[in-house]
This record gives structure tokens, sequence and C-alpha cells, in this order.
């Protein structure tokens, strides 16, 4: 049986792997030209803490001691999910099974559009991290659009090397989608006393680039210049090659509790699906559910049923140095109570958040401290009734 898969990430090296092990033949599409890499490092790479081959998720005999064919700078330009075929580089190649694991793709704002250049980029891929890394000042300034998980490891790392650093967020606090006002406000004061500084409530209206920097234009008249602008507001499913192959799909690619689309022998794994509402996975979530859907296409062409997805919720972990922030589930808001708890830490916060007594989530900042056993709490809330 022959399996294609679609896109080199997690979740596309995990299907191949997993599939290739079953006895499968399996071709791996990447449209990188590198290794596939772990892409929570780049913004290491960027900021030149770390180098590109301490990325990758495999060595480069890994593939082929496995029997998995990756093929690099492989574009599938087209998709035709009826019959399985895939366009790459003009040939035409079918496949008796077929993963899709395209990922999802940056969002970029209007005034990104109007520019010319490379000093406004987004961090999503090998290339973008390395022309950042190739325009880094240390005595410059970097501005930071976006005041998400992301945005924050930037701006310390930018930090760390000496490099000035602004934060524009649209919104009125940090981390919106996973921590309330209280904890976003002590978020805000760390990343003050390190050096960052903080402008929420501000977007961002035009972008002006010259050779040696880029003059960023606020909402409020102020001018910001900067040796460059990493724009990190938020991605969408890259979903495109599917929406044209006939696949249905809403926000992302929808798929049912075995991971399969609505084409036949057609499964789909990673940031680029939309499952029960969701279109955003962690690593380790988009792996589990690679893996899965390496099973499945298995078995979908060996006539036996598929197992079901369990989704995993994972608290948000991240910590550089001294600096430090966990959050799971609910962030608060409507209908919610917030249960503001004691820190062992100056300067830290914790708090959960409940509905209706029952622990929905929860924020910490500072201080990880009684996260492990509150993540169970929270997690056998979320966990549906057999």
């Amino acid at each position: 049986m022959k399996i294609g898969i679609i896109g080199a990430g997690h979740a596309g090296v995990e299907a191949a792997r997993v599939a290739a092990a079953a006895g499968a033949e399996v071709t791996l599409f990447s449209n990188e030209s590198v290794l596939p890499y772990f892409r929570p490092r780049l913004v290491a790479l960027a900021f030149g803490q770390t180098a590109p081959d301490s990325l990758g998720i495999k060595p480069a005999g890994w593939y082929s001691d496995n029997h998995i064919d990756l093929i690099l700078d492989a574009e599938v330009s087209a998709l035709d999910a009826a019959t399985r075929t895939v366009t790459v580089h003009g040939a035409k190649r079918t496949f008796d099974g077929l993963i899709l694991t395209t990922g999802s793709k940056p969002v970029q704002p209007p005034f990104v559009s109007t520019l010319r250049g490379s000093r406004v980029l987004p961090l999503w891929d090998m290339a973008h991290a390395l022309m950042i890394r190739d325009k880094l000042v240390k005595a410059g300034h970097c501005a930071v659009v976006g005041g998400g998980i992301l945005g924050i490891e930037a701006a310390l790392r930018a930090r760390e090397i000496g490099m000035s650093v602004t934060l524009i967020e649209r919104v009125g606090r940090l981390m919106p989608s996973q921590f309330g006002a209280r904890a976003s406000d002590v978020l805000r004061k760390q990343l003050e006393d390190k050096g960052v500084e903080v402008r929420l409530a501000r977007s961002v209206t035009q972008a002006e680039t010259t050779e040696s920097h880029v003059d960023i234009h606020l909402d409020d008249g102020s001018v910001l210049s900067a040796a460059f602008c990493l724009v990190s507001i938020g991605t969408r499913p890259y979903a495109g090659l599917a929406s044209a192959g006939g696949i249905a799909l809403r926000r992302g690619v929808m798929v049912d509790p075995t991971l399969k689309t609505s084409a036949p022998n057609l499964y789909a794994a990673g940031d680029v699906i939309e499952f029960e509402g969701v279109s955003r996975s962690s690593v380790r979530e988009a792996t589990a559910q690679g893996k899965l859907a390496g099973e499945n296409v298995v078995a979908a062409l060996q006539g036996k049923e598929g197992t079901r997805f369990e989704p995993l919720l994972l608290p948000l972990t991240f910590k550089a140095g001294d600096f430090e922030l966990c959050a799971l589930g609910a962030p608060g808001g409507e209908g919610l109570e917030e249960q503001v708890l004691d820190v062992p830490v100056e300067s830290a916060f914790r708090a959960l958040i409940r509905h209706q007594g029952a622990l929905v989530g929860v924020q910490m900042v500072g201080t990880r401290a009684g996260l492990d056993d509150f993540a169970r709490q929270v997690v056998r809330m979320n966990k549906p009734a057999p």
C-alpha cells in the first residue's frame, strides 16, 4: 500500500513513522529545503541563540533507515481528493491513502501587504528565522507586534542579546486567550522589569521600510523606528490545497473522530484540521494526531475500523530564566469566578477559574506551584462521561 503525506511538521513525521512501521510504502512531501524541524525552537534560532542543525526532528539518516521517502522542496500544487492524486513540480502521483498535515500559516495584518523588503516579518519557518538573524543589531531596536506567547518569547530573547524592545498588542492585555486581566497585568509588569516596553490597546496603522530600518506608525500618532519588526498576531489553518481538492472544511479541514476527512482514505492531522471546533494544536497534540492518522489510514486500507482521537488538555507552559508562565482552560469571563491564591514568591500570581464551583481554568505567572494537581482537576472536569 502506498501512502502519501503532505506536510513534514511534527504531525507529518509521526504519521510517516507509524505508517512505514506498519509496512506501507511512504512518501513524505515537504515544501521546505531543510530537514523537518522543531518549530518552537525557531525563536532561539532567529535571535542567534542556537544553530539551524539543532532544530531537526530527526537526523538525516533516520528517514531512509525507517523506509520513508522524504522529498524536500516538494510543494504540492494540486490535490484530487477523490482519486488521492497529488501534483508536484508538474508530475502527478496517485496513492492508496493520503494524510494531510499542511499545518497553519501566520496571519498578516493589512499594513504588511503594502511593504517592500523584509524588515517586517512573521516568525513561522526557517527562512523567516534566518532573515531575522541576519538583521540583528545588538544595540538596535526590535518591535514585536502581538502579545501572545511567541511575541513574548521573541521580546525576551531580543532583550537577552542587548536589543531594546517594544511589544505592541491590539487588545488591552497580554495573552488574552489564556489570561484574565489580573494575570496579564502581572505578566506586563514582569516584562517591563526586564526592560521590555509594552504598549497595550495600540494598533499599527502603517509601516515604512528603508535599507536600514522600519518606521512603525501607531493609531495614537506615535512612530517607532526599529531594526526590524516581528509580527505575531495569530495563525490560520493552511487549508487552501484541501479546499481546492474538494475536501470539506470550515475554518480548518473537517475530520471525524478517527481524523478521516470527507474524502475516502484521506486523513488529516495537526494545525490544518478543525476538531470539535478547535483548529490549533500544540506539538504534543500534533504528534499524537499524526500517530493516530498514520494508524488509521493503514487500518482503513486493510478494511479495519479506525481508533477515535481523544483530545489532549495540556497546560501552556513557558520558562526563560526566572520568567515563567502557565495557563490551562478558561481564561475567565462572564459567569466564571476568579479565585486568587497565595503565591510562594514575590511578584508572582496564581488564580483558579471556576464555573459553579468546578475548576475549569488555571493561570500562573512567575510560578508553577500546584500546577500539576490543578491541571489534573481541570482534565477530570473536561473528560466526557463514559
